[in-house]
C-alpha cells in the first residue's frame, strides 16, 4: 500500500466478490451479503486488514484422485488434465522474505503457463489462496494477470464477481467458504467442478481452462497448475 498506492477499498473490493460467490454455493460457510462499507467498518485485527479482510477458522475436509490418463478415460465423470505445474519457495521466515510486495508465484506461475503452453487471456477461471484480501491480490500480480502494484485497479468495479470478466475464487474463497488450514484442496476441487460443468448457479459459462495457486508459510513457496477439460 506504501509503495503502490492500493487502498483499503481496494482490499474491500475482493472480500464484497468473493461473499458473492458464497451467496450462490449453498456449502458456503458465509453466505449474507456484504458491502464495501461493511468490509472498511468491520473491526480492525491487525492493520490493514479489518475482519473481513481475513479468512475464515473452520473444520473442513476434501480429497481429490490422481490417475493415469488411460484410467481416467474411463472414469464415471470427465477428466480434468493437470497441463501445466510449477513450485517455488524463497524463504523460510518473514525476515528473508525477499520481496514483500510478491510471492514466488513470480516464479512458479510463468512455469506453469509455459508447460501447458498457454496465455493468461486463455485462463477461465481463477482459484487462488486468499487468507487475506491482499493475498489474493498480490497473487494476481505475482502470477501475472496485472503488473505490479495494479492488482487494485484490476479487481476494481467487482470484475472478479459473479457477472465479471474474470472469475475468481468462485466457491467463495477461503474468505467466505470455509479455511480449515491447509485450503488448497479446496482450490483444486472448484477448479474440477468447474471444468466439469458441476457448479449450478455459480458456474463459469464455458470454462474449459483453470488456473489454481496454492501459498504456503509466510508466503514463502506457492504451487501453481493449469487444468483442462477436453
Amino acid at each position: 500500500m506504501h509503495q503502490y498506492g492500493t487502498t483499503h477499498e481496494q482490499l474491500a473490493e475482493i472480500a464484497v466478490a468473493t461473499r458473492k460467490w458464497a451467496m450462490l454455493n449453498p456449502k458456503a460457510m458465509m453466505r449474507d451479503p456484504i458491502t464495501i462499507d461493511d468490509v472498511l467498518s468491520s473491526r480492525w485485527i491487525a492493520y490493514p486488514f479489518h475482519l473481513l479482510d481475513c479468512c475464515l477458522v473452520t473444520d473442513a475436509g476434501g480429497a481429490v484422485v490422481i490417475t493415469s490418463a488411460d484410467r481416467a478415460k474411463d472414469g464415471k465423470k470427465p477428466p480434468v488434465w493437470v497441463l501445466g505445474s510449477g513450485e517455488a519457495t524463497t524463504h523460510q521466515t518473514i525476515t528473508n522474505m525477499p520481496d514483500l510486495t510478491t510471492t514466488p508465484a513470480i516464479i512458479s506461475g510463468p512455469r506453469a503457463f509455459a508447460m501447458a503452453g498457454v496465455r493468461h487471456e486463455d485462463i477461465d477461471v481463477v482459484e487462488v489462496y486468499d487468507s487475506f484480501t491482499y493475498t489474493a491480490l498480490v497473487t494476481l500480480e505475482a502470477l501475472g494477470f496485472c503488473k505490479p502494484g495494479e492488482g487494485g485497479p484490476f479487481v476494481s468495479g467487482q470484475r472478479t464477481a459473479p457477472g465479471g470478466d474474470f472469475p475468481l475464487n468462485t466457491n467463495g474463497g477461503g474468505l467466505s467458504y470455509t479455511h480449515p488450514g491447509m485450503y488448497g484442496m479446496f482450490l483444486l476441487i472448484e477448479a474440477t467442478r468447474q471444468l466439469r460443468n458441476e457448479c449450478g448457479d455459480r458456474q463459469v459459462a464455458n470454462a474449459k481452462l483453470a488456473c489454481v495457486n496454492g501459498t504456503g508459510g509466510t508466503l514463502s513457496s506457492t504451487g501453481t497448475l493449469i487444468l483442462g477439460a477436453d
